[in-house]
């Protein structure tokens, strides 16, 4: 009997020590926490200690048992008595965790509003007109953010990662609009991973704008209380953030798929990019620009029809004379080359600006080249010229040179290809680095055997300002002519640097030497249109460097010359110096006109040869239908696309987002009825070479052999 009670008694103190234990921990986390009174928290520590049972006597000194019960307890009380002081429990607090949540979302919708627009009245006027686009924008980043929160498990890591990229493309969409007038499209996503090269472009000392830095620090405010204040409730339970990320997931993708919402986000069928942010507000904009960015198919869009499209083009296709000579081509693409005294109309000009260009017009083909592209964007340009796909028919989130199908490169049409097929070297060269618009991979593709670019150019090359100069390429390219393969002609492509943006007084170390004035300017755009106007001064210079030493090539050589686009002349959100000279009407480019888009739209081009040939140039030619006439001025047969090209000429010159220019050169915001079939038979081949079956493609872009 007594050997069972004291059974009883062993196991009852092993409970009690179990409870002390458990009780001990519990009131040791509160204290650590925070909770319990500065009095009590000793009396934990001590109780941590304490031996097993007030009437238990402890074993005897000196025992393994004895000296590890002791070495534990001294042990456990060190520990306790190390533990830092707890944060006070002021700044923990679970309803600022929910409020954070709902908050720090509406605060990035209107922090971009507010950046995009730079005005807390248009902003709140916007907010009060477009509820409906305000409300679905909140739903969408609200969902966004229970995304974020269901991955990361931290309010302030969900909310940081949310806010950082809006703001950052909302504040890049604000200086593009600055400096090239359009707002950021989906397209320039592509680029996202360029964008300190792209920050080189902006003029020194740009204002970020009256809202931009409120805006952001709004934000940043929210983020720091959420780190904080905002504790996430112990009740949470990882299960119901799986549910708030689904529930988020549903919202996102339901946004996409509703007929209800994909109709309110889709709006017009010939909305723009600024149009869309004028009524969605930039980041449901850009959203909406996402959805819409899918090339749909045509309509009719089967192998019979396309078939039939084929024989058409080969019943109509016109037939390509064998040359006498097989010149040589140079391409000199210049950087916004174009005629100040045509584009800065209310300044005097003492000294000629372009003299050798203006000497060579009046004896060699020249005149306007429309341009698919304004104040920015050399890449699609020179793809257009290359490969006579208009800009209207790629998808809305890429452009020509960011098909999000690469190998569409290897199928798409090329005027290099077919010189190569005729025996051509071809080469580009760019004074300036591979990293934009994917060159390095691109080109290849489209059929360049070669690449130069700035890393390859002499150490010693010239330099103007912070590119090399426009001579530095001119020197580079008769290198290259002189060094090149003598059993073969060759086609030379050059793209110069030196009159890129931003132009600003010091952008180079002295002046452009010219004698010019206005009484409509400042001293600070005075000093902007001197540095344009020393890159295209050097721009003339090399053109006459380059055709000097052309003239006395006994090797038939034929140079084609053109600007890329005319330069961006911003001074702040509101004015550009064309604005501010009556060249346009205001700095919002979706209130030109079509006749406005157009003028802002067109450089100027020449065609010069040393072998006395006679060609046929238009007066105006543009980036779509430039390659097709260096094919014919070459000699060098049309692959039947771009014979195509040829026949849509007869109706066309240029169809880019808002602007189509007809024949005859009437611009139009869409193409006009009579020229729909044109049209819709070329955005069908387009799509049939870049995102169709195929059917006609390999056809239509095979180059034509040499016999």
């Amino acid at each position: 009997m007594a050997k069972k009670k004291g059974k009883h008694n062993a196991l009852e103190a092993r409970r009690r020590k179990n409870r002390r234990r458990q009780n001990a921990e519990r009131a040791a986390r509160l204290a650590r926490e925070g909770m319990l009174p500065e009095g009590e928290q000793t009396a934990v520590l001590t109780a941590v200690a304490e031996p097993d049972s007030p009437g238990t006597p402890p074993p005897e000194a000196g025992t393994p048992e004895t000296t590890g019960e002791q070495q534990k307890g001294r042990r456990r009380f060190s520990l306790r008595r190390k533990e830092k002081k707890p944060r006070a429990p002021w700044r923990y607090h679970a309803w600022v965790w929910y409020l954070m949540v709902f908050l720090l979302p509406l605060a990035v919708l209107i922090a971009t509003q507010l950046i995009t627009v730079q005005s807390v009245e248009e902003t709140v006027a916007w907010i009060g007109q477009n509820s409906a686009a305000f409300g679905l924008g909140y739903l969408l980043l609200l969902a966004c953010e229970g995304v974020l929160l269901a991955i990361t498990g931290g309010i302030f890591s969900a909310g940081l990662i949310l806010a950082v990229p809006m703001l950052t493309m909302s504040i890049s969409s604000y200086f593009k609009e600055v400096v090239n007038g359009v707002p950021l499209m989906v397209s320039d996503l592509a680029m996202a991973t360029h964008m300190g090269t792209i920050a080189g472009f902006m003029k020194p000392g740009m204002s970020f704008g009256v809202c931009t830095i409120p805006a952001v620090l709004l934000v940043f405010a929210l983020l720091a209380l959420t780190l904080l204040f905002a504790r996430r409730p112990r009740r949470i339970r990882w299960y119901a953030s799986l549910i708030v990320g689904l529930c988020g997931v549903l919202v996102l993708v339901g946004s996409a798929n509703l007929p209800l919402t994909r109709d309110f986000l889709s709006g017009p069928e010939d909305e723009i990019q600024a149009e869309r942010n004028d009524r969605l507000g930039f980041l449901l904009g850009m959203y909406s620009g996402v959805l819409d960015s899918a090339v749909q198919e045509p309509d009719a869009y089967n192998e019979n029809n396309m078939n039939g499209i084929l024989l058409k083009v080969k019943r109509n296709a016109a037939s390509t004379q064998t040359p006498d000579v097989q010149p040589n081509v140079i391409m000199l693409m210049s950087e916004s080359f174009c005629d100040p005294e045509a584009v800065l109309p209310g300044v005097e000009f003492e000294d000629d600006p372009i003299p050798n260009y203006r000497a060579l017009a009046e004896e060699w083909p020249s005149g306007k080249f429309l341009s698919n592209t304004y104040a920015g964007g050399t890449g699609n340009v020179e793809m257009e010229v290359m490969t006579g796909i208009p800009i209207a028919f790629v998808g809305e989130g890429e452009d020509l040179t960011s098909l999000q199908d690469e190998t569409a490169y290897d199928r798409a049409p090329s005027i290099i290809k077919a010189f190569s097929a005729q025996g051509y070297a071809t080469e580009f060269v760019h004074s300036y680095t591979a990293r934009l618009y994917n060159r390095e991979e691109n080109f290849e593709k489209i059929g360049f055997d070669k690449l130069v670019f700035e890393e390859d150019f002499p150490e010693d090359a010239e330099w103007e300002g912070p590119y090399l100069s426009d001579m530095a390429l001119t020197e580079m390219l008769i290198s290259e002519f002189e060094n090149r393969d003598k059993s073969k002609p060759l086609l030379l492509y050059g793209l110069s640097m030196e009159n890129h943006q931003p132009y600003y007084e010091g952008k180079f170390e002295e002046s452009s030497g010219l004698d010019f004035s206005s009484d409509k300017l400042g001293e600070e755009e005075l000093g902007s249109i001197d540095a344009l106007l020393h890159g295209i001064h050097d721009a003339d210079a090399a053109l006459g460097e380059l055709l000097e030493y052309f003239e006395q090539c006994e090797e038939p050589v034929i140079v084609i010359f053109w600007g890329d686009h005319l330069p961006g002349l911003s001074m702040d959100e509101e004015n550009t110096i064309y604005s501010e000279l009556g060249y346009s009407s205001t700095a919002d480019t979706k209130s030109w006109s079509p006749e406005e888009l157009k003028r802002m739209h067109t450089t100027r081009f020449l065609v010069w040869n040393n072998y006395g040939a006679e060609l046929e140039v238009p007066e105006t030619v543009s980036a779509t239908s430039l390659g097709v006439h260096i094919l014919d001025w070459a000699g060098v047969p049309r692959p039947l696309y771009f014979q195509w090209v040829d026949m849509a000429l007869e109706d066309m010159l240029l169809y880019r987002q808002r602007l189509y220019v007809a024949a005859d050169g009437t611009p139009y915001y869409e193409p006009p009825e009579e020229d729909a079939d044109t049209v819709d038979t070329y955005r069908t081949i387009v799509y049939d070479i870049l995102y169709g079956q195929g059917y006609i493609a390999q056809a239509m872009t095979e180059p034509v052999q040499r016999k």
